[in-house]
């Protein structure tokens, strides 16, 4: 087992987002050009320091001649405010422009957020405030966010390139055709929070990584019999847990589906089905029921709270399996190498998400020359960029080894450790922002940076390498959305119930399961999958 340094903490938005298993986001990760810059593109060197931007035969230069300023509502980073962050600043003060921040905590960022745009005196731009695309589409529909195609093809031109070779447009265009964000862009990542299994016990018994659920039964039953941890006690082991935010239903995407967490959908033979009323949701229910009656799946999973698995992983060396956005969120971190991310069983069967993010960065309708702003931000989707902003300035918060790898500084003015360099002097973190991430993030970054970090990264590449995205960018009406955030929550629920009473015995599955599709269905359950499918057919052009 490796020694390791209590380093950083993953990104915040990333685990988010893996932690509550949704969907709606991540990319393939896209070949940059390592020098930051092509024809027409604003360019930003290592330092911070932007050349000349010319797009459409328009010119925007930078340093402006003059300054502009902008009033922005942005989000902290932890304690750490966006104006006294010493990236931001010099991206700032390498294009002549300030930026008069109103920033809040997190913790109050959508309260705050919504009150100001109620209350009329909005800023000019909402700076990594995470807007949904149901956000979006509201106030854009109500002329209070500016509409930036135009904009972005005629001032972003790096962008712009970037959602070509992905193919994204879709996914940062709102329903009424604009685009109102400008997003973040990720690597492509699982779209479900990670499966870990635990690599040492299975060598401690001679088992191989499982490739079937057969074979995944198979190993929960030796976690359990064989005294899989070696301590003596042959009943101390718990061969998979689960708890109130992360469900024994994240099994799903190991059962030959292409899972969307979000609508519970998939596309089965070419037609959308609504999951939870087939067959396959019917194998699922009686594989978990299977797991809890012979003692594989903790007799808590379905009631305990998402830390006392924490508490308990960390405690003693008891846990087999288990769902989290990193290992070492639930063991810890001397032994998160320990386990490895399940493969996924068959190609292409593995919900991946787009990698794109709307909402990073939203003008409003008082923004004057927004032009510039958008010409500004540009600079972020390059290679270079995209390093400015994940890791700050070269030689202030982060330096280059002679191997070529890169690692931070602390202890130099901007934090004497990791997490504090990160939060307090870098843009990501805390929220999406409008960038890529780089490639040099991941290629280049040293196991001394945080041997956590470095392995989850490699966990979470096999994953990607075996998954799809799910589904199109699927849009629905004003009315279709309100109903699906009407009968959603509680049909969800009863769905969970359910799971929860045939796997303790009080409902026998093949005696319920009619009047259990049924419930679903009247619930709204069919008028949520009429409205699926009809967004799916559209999206796809059936």
């Amino acid at each position: 087992m490796k020694m390791k340094k209590l380093t950083a903490l993953l990104c915040v938005a990333a685990m988010t987002v893996s932690l509550a298993a949704c969907g709606g986001t991540k990319d393939t990760a896209a070949n940059t050009d390592t020098s930051g810059s092509s024809k027409d593109e604003t360019t930003v060197e290592g330092d911070g320091t932007q050349t000349s931007a010319e797009a459409s035969g328009e010119r925007i230069t930078f340093p402006l001649a003059e300054t502009k300023e902008y009033s922005v509502f942005a989000i902290m980073n932890q304690d750490y405010d966006l104006k006294d962050n010493i990236t931001m600043q010099t991206v700032l003060e390498n294009a002549n422009l300030q930026f008069d921040f109103q920033s809040v905590m997190g913790a109050d960022l959508q309260e705050k957020r919504n009150l100001v745009l109620a209350s009329g005196e909005y800023p000019d731009m909402f700076f990594k405030c995470g807007f949904a695309s149901t956000d979006l589409d509201k106030y854009g529909k109500q002329g209070l966010f500016l509409p930036l195609e135009d904009l972005i093809k005629q001032y972003a031109p790096n962008l712009t390139a970037k959602m070509d070779e992905m193919n994204g447009w879709d996914y940062i265009t709102s329903g009424d055709g604009h685009i109102y964000s400008l997003p973040g862009i990720e690597r492509q990542n699982g779209a479900v929070t990670t499966y870990w299994v635990n690599k040492k016990w299975m060598d401690n018994l001679g088992l191989q990584e499982p490739k079937s659920l057969d074979e995944l039964y198979n190993v929960l039953k030796a976690f359990k019999e064989q005294d899989a941890n070696g301590n003596g006690d042959p009943n101390d082991e718990i061969p998979l847990t689960a708890t109130d935010v992360v469900k024994p239903d994240l099994l799903l995407p190991y059962f030959s589906i292409n899972y969307d967490y979000t609508t519970k959908t998939a596309v089965i033979d070419g037609e959308l089905a609504y999951v939870p009323v087939t067959d396959i949701f019917k194998e699922y229910v009686a594989y978990i029921a299977k797991l809890y009656q012979e003692g594989l799946l903790d007799k808590n999973a379905f009631t305990q709270k998402h830390e006392q698995q924490g508490a308990i992983g960390q405690s003693a060396d008891v846990l087999g399996t288990f769902f989290d956005a990193g290992a070492f969120l639930t063991v810890g971190r001397d032994n998160d190498d320990d386990y490895i991310a399940l493969t996924p069983f068959e190609d292409g069967k593995y919900p991946l998400s787009t990698g794109i993010i709307p909402g990073a960065m939203v003008l409003t309708d008082k923004c004057p020359n927004p032009e510039i702003l958008i010409a500004w931000a540009d600079q972020f989707y390059t290679e270079e960029g995209g390093i400015l902003t994940w890791l700050g300035i070269e030689g202030k918060t982060w330096q280059k080894g002679a191997d070529g790898n890169w690692e931070w500084i602390v202890g130099q003015g901007y934090g004497d450790d990791i997490a504090t360099v990160r939060s307090s002097s870098t843009i990501q973190g805390a929220a999406y922002h409008p960038s890529i991430q780089p490639d040099f993030w991941f290629d280049n970054m040293s196991a001394e940076v945080d041997p956590d970090e470095v392995y989850l990264n490699g966990e979470r590449a096999k994953v990607a390498a075996k998954g799809s995205v799910p589904l199109p960018m699927m849009r629905y009406s004003d009315s279709d959305a309100k109903t699906i955030a009407t009968l959603k929550t509680d049909i969800d629920a009863y769905i969970d119930q359910y799971v929860a009473q045939v796997a303790t015995g009080e409902l026998v599955l093949e005696d319920s399961w009619d009047e259990f599709v049924a419930t679903v269905e009247n619930m709204g359950g069919a008028q949520l999958a009429e409205i699926y499918k009809n967004a799916y057919n559209e999206a796809v052009g059936k």
